[in-house]
């Protein structure tokens, strides 16, 4: 059956979109349940980033676009969202016309064919920009936050009016400084702001623009593994291709990094050896990788099953997620043992559990033996992030060489 939309408002249209964009993910595809974990740890090590963010200088675009809306005359929410959105599909087009980096420039393919993304740079890095206190409008929604604008503009026009009748002296003067209280209103911290900043666009952040957001992500989370590697400019992070290469410099971080690493690389791996039994079920016992990966693993499932999961569990507040809690301790067990049959039957109970008729363990040897099902290895972001972090780098004139 199709994907269609029903009558979805812009913001719950942009819930869905997080969700389809999450499961279309390399790798992503939560089968078992565990992305309280992957996130939790995510959020911990790169809070503010997330698996569709493409380059940093849209951290900067968004909120120079919408400072121009409320800039401007126009007072009705629907069309500042079309304006945005119109701004947005510009600086693709500027970005892929000046050729010089289009590297994870947002909507490439899609200019390419005429067309537009449906999941636009404001709706990627809004949560980003609320939590680096850029927006500093709280919690509001992208689209909530419009309608306060546009609420405010008329407010404004309406005070401003009154304040310009002249039946009543008092009365206006209350009003203009009414008017002139609601100019003051501010939804951003964004220094660098200019209203020429399209003239000379580049989808790399200025020295001032990396500057900023690199003080703003310290400040909103001082104590993150990305905020260490910014502040103490480790460009040797970028030497690990993935989260589990940072062992290595590991010992270069705080002690509740350290530890927080820790957890996160052993629960990786513990997790692994799932994803591995899981494809082992699917396949009917068909696919090379898991039967390969299987006997590599097997006489080590006791160091793999080696993990602290209350510790887990209690650093990210999982108490409440029983089920999931449940699943753990059980595989856990399981896997201590060495009892492939026991952890086959939970993660199938598990699966069902989650999607009842439409889990793939329902119905083993009915895919394709020779593709992975459920992920691989738990990177939490750290790709993304370092994209992040790249960009900033350079922006500075550090030299970056990424692997």
């Amino acid at each position: 059956m199709p994907l269609g939309w029903i009558d979805f408002s812009k913001g719950e249209r942009s819930k869905v979109l997080s969700v389809l964009d999450m499961l279309s993910e390399a790798g992503t595809l939560d089968e078992l349940g565990i992305a309280p974990v992957r996130d939790g740890f995510a959020n911990t090590f790169f809070p503010g980033t997330s698996t569709i963010q493409t380059r940093a200088k849209y951290f900067m675009i968004v909120p120079y676009a919408l400072k121009d809306l409320e800039y401007s005359g126009e007072s009705n929410p629907n069309r500042v969202l079309r304006a945005l959105d119109e701004v947005e599909r510009h600086c693709g087009e500027r970005f892929l016309a000046n050729g010089k980096d289009t590297e994870g420039i947002i909507g490439s393919r899609s200019l390419g064919q005429g067309k537009w993304v449906k999941r636009t740079p404001a709706d990627i890095y809004w949560a980003g920009l609320r939590n680096y206190g850029i927006f500093t409008g709280g919690s509001l929604s992208l689209t909530e936050y419009v309608r306060a604008m546009c609420a405010l503009k008329n407010q404004k026009e309406t005070l401003t009016k009154l304040g310009n009748r002249n039946d009543n002296a008092e009365e206006s003067e209350s009003d203009d400084k009414d008017a002139g209280e609601l100019f003051k209103m501010q939804f951003w911290k964004i220094p660098t702001y200019m209203q020429d900043w399209e003239e000379n666009l580049d989808i790399q952040l200025t020295e001032a623009e990396g500057d900023f957001l690199k003080r703003q992500m310290i400040q909103a989370y001082p104590d993150s593994m990305m905020a260490y590697i910014l502040k103490n400019d480790m460009v040797e992070v970028f030497e690990s291709k993935s989260f589990l290469q940072l062992e290595g410099l590991i010992h270069l971080f705080p002690e509740r990094v350290r530890d927080d690493y820790s957890l996160a690389s052993s629960f990786s791996m513990f997790l692994y050896v799932i994803r591995t039994v899981y494809n082992i079920i699917v396949s009917v016992g068909k696919n090379p990788d898991a039967n390969r990966e299987w006997e590599n693993m097997n006489p080590s499932l006791d160091e793999y099953a080696d993990i602290d999961l209350e510790k887990i569990i209690e650093r990210l507040q999982l108490y409440r997620n029983v089920f999931l809690c449940r699943f753990l301790q059980k595989t856990q067990e399981f896997m201590s043992r060495g009892d492939l049959e026991g952890l086959m039957t939970e993660i199938r109970r598990r699966e069902r559990e989650l999607k009842q008729n439409r889990a793939k363990t329902m119905h083993p040897g009915e895919f394709d033996p020779y593709t992975w099902y459920g992920g691989g290895v738990l990177d939490y972001r750290f790709g993304n992030a370092k994209i992040i972090i790249k960009d900033i780098f350079e922006s500075e004139g550090l030299n970056v060489k990424s692997k």
